[in-house]
């Protein structure tokens, strides 16, 4: 599993909305783990592919940018990606 780490700076209350919009617009068969923390400045998006290679792809996709932009998510101010050693979701780890 691999964890990609999105922030956005801006008013935090519109871009939560912004965020929950674009997730109601995902298949939730698409998401092993995904949340959102809200920020003093923005938020902080956590998104998990099977891989490094899925998130490449994923970020690069013109699907996902268009996604994104419909819901007025552009550019993050920055993104991180790293492999995840373990994730627990209601109390059963979902990283395997």
């Amino acid at each position: 599993m691999h964890c990609s780490i999105w922030t956005y700076e801006g008013d935090p209350d519109d871009l939560v909305c912004r965020y929950e919009a674009l997730i109601a617009d995902v298949p939730r068969e698409n998401m092993r783990f995904a949340a959102c923390a809200r920020t003093p400045t923005g938020i902080v998006i956590f998104d998990t592919c099977p891989s490094k290679e899925v998130f490449d792809a994923f970020f690069a996709s013109e699907e996902v940018r268009a996604l994104f932009a419909r819901h007025r998510l552009g550019a993050p101010t920055s993104v991180v990606d790293h492999p995840v050693v373990a994730a627990y979701a209601n109390g059963s780890r979902v990283d395997t």
